[in-house]
């Protein structure tokens, strides 16, 4: 446990200098520490996606970055004298990493299936032309790989993969947590908003085996949303407001296309301050390239810019096809991940086809069955807490009574965000994992639209105080206990990587998993898996698909895995 501590410490060091490098701003309370820490995140995931269009993302490239990154970080620290702050923030995010890391394992199966099969091609590949022919999947990866890829280094080494995630929940915690204190006294609505959604957090995303793809961009989704609530937020915009919230978003919709809608919120905010200046300027240059950048990626290993929605794809490219004899066809994927999110296994009745099946609202009563029983306990504890809470809060006698009550035009842009994106989310992907936060902010938003109603702005900050203090100790508590009592019921089993995740088999770990290379003209195009165990982080490129059709050609270093359409 204490090597996940120093691991944990130092990851965080980490980010929050690559922070302080490409995204300076003055530090004056730890919370803005925190924020550093997530704009570091983004820093370095570009670094790799940029990095990886010429070189792989190799142990030693990893270590020469950390290394500049610690170097000129640290001369940063030292010289706006948060010496002290740094070590202390970065302590209770190595503490909270390594409750949730210890003994746990990975999300399974995405993890084992293309998670770290794909991580471990960024780390052994530059980038792949047509990798989506190997494995549908590595389609649509998140750039929550790229970062995982690039934590691999000399020091870190492969358990440097597992540490970002947990180091991101764990700065979001805190820095929740000490807005609240920060704005007890300020501003009841903003405080009650993230109080709200860090009760949610405590208890629905606290499992390192649930994080997956979805919810480090689920977190990323419900802190933008924070920073339009803060107050004197229109008297205190300006471009750095908009460029930061632009970065975040670009990053949110990076780590899961699904929350495409969050762009909405740096739209908006352009339109309705909109400066030409806000257009013609360094950082906004280098957001668009990115981005670009992140398009022209997608395309390249899958054919799409957004795969595998059928409009953004290419027939034209050697490694892209809509024909559905191949497995990587954008549209057959598309017809079955929206078949699959909407119960496609779990249906019982006369034989048809997955067309017939997402038509016409056909498999709601399925969906009912299953998945809506699901989400429903999912979220019948937040709502029964939120409940719980309105009622509360109703308790509370306000200084005095005020009649007129008022939305602000911030709470409305957000309720109509999280309504839109709840509806799309039913209609296209309705599981949980890929819409979470919309439904998250939706119960959280009307929760607090009654709270305004009650005047909560009104009410005795005294008897607020001690209401808000005592449901966070409880809060915390409880989710101590949970990870605690695990640690305890496991800390005699001899798992594989104790006392780190499971992040990979005995099998995989030693490469004596069952595969075969599959070679042709003397060379390894890939290595199909012949177990159960899944490919995880080992030799790669590995798929459980036998690949009919598809030849591997190298053209200038690149590899391209194209179609014999």
């Amino acid at each position: 446990m204490i090597n996940i501590f120093l691991f944990s410490f130092l990851s965080s060091i980490y980010l929050l200098c690559s922070g302080l490098i490409f995204f300076n701003k003055d530090i004056q309370e730890k919370n803005e520490i925190f924020l550093h820490i997530f704009f570091g995140a983004i820093s370095i995931s570009f670094i790799a996606l940029i990095a990886n269009f010429f070189i792989s993302l190799n142990q030693t490239f990893n270590t020469v970055i950390l290394i500049f990154i610690l170097i000129f970080g640290s001369i940063i620290i030292i010289k706006k004298q948060i010496v002290y702050k740094s070590i202390i923030a970065c302590s209770l995010i190595a503490l909270i990493s390594t409750l949730i890391l210890t003994f746990d394992t990975i999300y399974r199966p995405d993890g084992s299936m293309y998670h770290l099969p794909y991580t471990k091609i960024l780390n052994d590949n530059k980038i792949i032309f047509g990798i989506s022919n190997i494995h549908f999947r590595f389609g649509h990866t998140s750039i929550l790989q790229y970062l995982n890829a690039i934590f691999n280094n000399h020091i870190f080494e492969i358990k440097g993969i597992i540490t970002p995630a947990a180091t991101i929940f764990s700065s979001l915690v805190l820095y929740f947590y000490y807005e609240i204190n920060k704005n007890l006294d300020k501003d009841k609505i903003y405080t009650y908003f993230i109080f709200l959604i860090l009760a949610y957090i405590l208890y629905g995303y606290n499992r390192y085996s649930e994080f997956g793809n979805d919810t480090i961009a689920h977190l990323y989704f419900l802190l933008i949303s924070s920073f339009l609530l803060k107050k004197n937020f229109k008297e205190k915009f300006n471009f750095d407001v908009l460029i930061n919230i632009s970065f975040l978003s670009i990053f949110c919709f990076m780590l899961k296309s699904s929350l495409i809608l969050i762009l909405t919120i740096p739209l908006l905010l352009l339109l309705i301050n909109f400066r030409k200046e806000y257009l013609v300027n360094l950082k906004s240059v280098t957001l668009i390239l990115i981005t670009l950048l992140w398009f022209i990626k997608n395309l390249i290993t899958s054919g799409c810019f957004i795969y595998p929605i059928g409009f953004t794809c290419f027939e034209q490219l050697d490694w892209f096809t809509n024909n559905s004899e191949y497995l990587s066809s954008a549209k057959l994927q598309g017809l079955d991940n929206q078949a699959w999110s909407k119960g496609w296994s779990n249906y019982i009745g006369p034989e048809i086809t997955q067309e017939i099946f997402v038509k016409k609202f056909f498999w709601v009563k399925t969906w009912l069955s299953v998945h809506g029983i699901f989400i429903f306990k999912k979220l019948s504890i937040y709502l029964l807490v939120m409940i719980i809470l309105h009622q509360l809060v109703k308790r509370i006698n306000p200084k005095e009574y005020f009649f007129k009550i008022k939305i602000n035009s911030e709470i409305l842009i957000l309720l109509f965000l999280s309504l839109i994106g709840s509806l799309l989310w039913f209609l296209r992907f309705p599981i949980f994992r890929y819409g979470s936060s919309y439904l998250v902010l939706l119960i959280t938003i009307f929760t607090l639209i009654f709270a305004i109603k009650n005047q909560l702005a009104d009410k005795d900050t005294k008897k607020f105080k001690k209401f808000i203090s005592i449901s966070i100790i409880t809060f915390f508590t409880l989710f101590v206990l949970k990870h605690v009592n695990r640690i305890y019921k496991n800390f005699d089993n001899e798992l594989v990587n104790n006392p780190w995740p499971k992040f990979h088999t005995e099998e995989q770990r030693n490469l004596t998993f069952s595969s075969d290379k599959m070679i042709k003209d003397g060379v390894t195009n890939y290595y199909l898996l012949t177990s159960n165990d899944g490919c995880g982080y080992s030799a790669s490129p590995c798929t459980p698909y036998k690949i009919e059709k598809v030849y591997l050609s190298i053209k200038k270093g690149y590899k391209f895995y194209n179609l014999n359409k």
